[in-house]
This record gives C-alpha cells, sequence and structure tokens, in this order.
C-alpha cells in the first residue's frame, strides 16, 4: 500500500516525492527571506510557491546555494525530524 502524507494541507502519495525528498535530505539549507521582487520560487518536494510576502509561510524557506528552495513544512517533514 503506498503511504499518504499531508503536506500544506493536501495528500501527497509518498512515492510520488520521495526522490525529490532523497535529493534534499543530501543537501545544506540555510533559512532565507526571498527578495527578489517580481519573482517567485518553487519547494524542491511541493512545488509551494516561495516569494516576497510578509507571511513567513511563503516569505521564507530553506535555500541552497546551488539556488533550490524548500518550503519550512517541508523542511520541518523530511530534514530537520522532530525526535
Amino acid at each position: 500500500m503506498n503511504e499518504i502524507i499531508k503536506i500544506h494541507g493536501d495528500d501527497w502519495k509518498l512515492s510520488d516525492v520521495q526522490e525529490d525528498i532523497d535529493w534534499c535530505v543530501s543537501q545544506q539549507w540555510t533559512l532565507q527571506k526571498y527578495a527578489k521582487t517580481g519573482d517567485h520560487a518553487h519547494c524542491s518536494v511541493c512545488w509551494w510557491t516561495i516569494g516576497v510576502s510578509e507571511d513567513p509561510d511563503m516569505g521564507e524557506a530553506y535555500w541552497t546555494q546551488s539556488n533550490h528552495w524548500l518550503c519550512k513544512e517541508c523542511h520541518s517533514k523530511f530534514i530537520k525530524k522532530e525526535a
């Protein structure tokens, strides 16, 4: 049976995002405020929109030096797992 996970309130099949999660686990992430006005990025796992915003869930995310982004929720669920 395929495990279902919730990301931003939506159901996802873990098997659909596992390869992206595995790649993200191998990266170094730094929390950043998105600052490129008039543009946006997407989470490398769930495709959440990250852009200039006063809402910290949209305006702040984790970033790699290879210019990939990871939303706070995916970082919490897959990278910095609670013990």
